[in-house]
């Protein structure tokens, strides 16, 4: 059964369940961006126990239908925010021609292989950043695990040299569900490797007995296959949310990142944020700063506005 703890969430051996939480600074509320929840828990019971640790209120994004339905059921007020994009590891075989050619083609350009949690690869992890189209810009924190950790696994493509081509980092989050993290790709790297690095990670973990692997959200997209939910939700500012994510799209390229996820031919579920006792308007400002996406829309504004007048001159 695939978990339905919130993206970005893990499950581990412990006895209990273990918040991150920080307050935002306009609408007041603590948002529960993390926690490590016991292996054993039900939807019913995690539901409980954060009531009881967080009895003034709380925000939580990255939600599933089954939780953002308990959670609305009580009162609680829900938005949409995207899709989670979930391949089924038995139907490996079933994928398209096209994507398994183009991972084999990528895979002529080395190997792909896990790497042990060590300091030295921690470090490597961080830097490799350094390597992608990413470097110069400003990062977004709290939507994922941007690290490479004791809750996380691994998986790197890398050439006979070792020089690393991909990352991906993956967590746990079910007793046979796993969710993808970070995706990294090296600006080097030739065509195929990254959907090759994405296939052979999802063989490892069918190997393992895993049943359920998520690609993780994509924020602003409402695929056609998505399934349908009865879940009532704040129309006016879940509108405004789209609407100012289609706008910044020059920042965040959600259709790229949707496009390469749909190549693996993933089932597309709705995925939500949720909130008590209510889902102020502030609190998504708060999180447009919190996540670190204001820095970014700034920043890429203004690298377009100057690249903009740059053409101007010479024209």
């Amino acid at each position: 059964m695939k978990s339905h703890i919130p993206l970005s969430w893990f499950k581990k051996e412990v006895e209990r369940p273990k918040f991150y939480s920080i307050d935002l600074p306009l609408s007041g509320v603590p948002w529960i961006y993390n926690a490590e929840i016991p292996s054993s828990y039900e939807l019913q019971e995690l539901c409980d126990h954060i009531e009881s640790s967080f009895q003034k209120g709380f925000l939580l994004r990255g939600c599933s239908a089954e939780l953002a339905s308990c959670l609305s059921s009580k009162g609680y007020e829900t938005i949409r925010t995207g899709a989670e994009g979930i391949v089924d590891l038995e139907d490996l075989n079933k994928l398209s021609k096209s994507l398994t050619e183009l991972a084999t083609r990528g895979s002529k350009s080395g190997s792909v292989k896990e790497i042990p949690l060590t300091e030295i690869n921690r470090q490597r992890v961080s830097s490799f950043i350094h390597q992608t189209q990413y470097a110069l810009k400003p990062h977004l924190q709290y939507l994922f695990n941007t690290s490479f950790d004791s809750n996380t696994r691994c998986f790197v493509f890398c050439t006979s040299k070792d020089d690393w081509l991909g990352v991906i980092t993956i967590s746990i989050s079910g007793i046979n569900s796993c969710h993808t993290e970070m995706i990294l790709r090296n600006k080097k790297a030739s065509v195929g490797v990254m959907e090759s690095l994405l296939y052979s990670v999802m063989n490892i973990f069918k190997d393992e007995g895993y049943k359920h692997f998520s690609l993780g959200e994509v924020p602003f997209v409402t695929p056609k296959e998505m399934k349908k939910t009865n879940i009532d939700t704040n129309s006016l500012q879940e509108n405004l949310l789209f609407k100012s994510g289609h706008i910044l799209r020059y920042a965040f390229n959600y259709k790229g990142l949707f496009d390469f996820k749909n190549k693996f031919n993933p089932k597309w579920e709705p995925v939500y944020i949720c909130a008590t006792p209510k889902l102020p308007f502030l609190s998504l400002i708060d999180l447009f700063y919190k996540t670190g996406y204001f820095r970014l829309s700034r920043k890429e504004l203004l690298c377009n506005i100057r690249s903009f007048s740059e053409v101007l001159n010479i024209t």
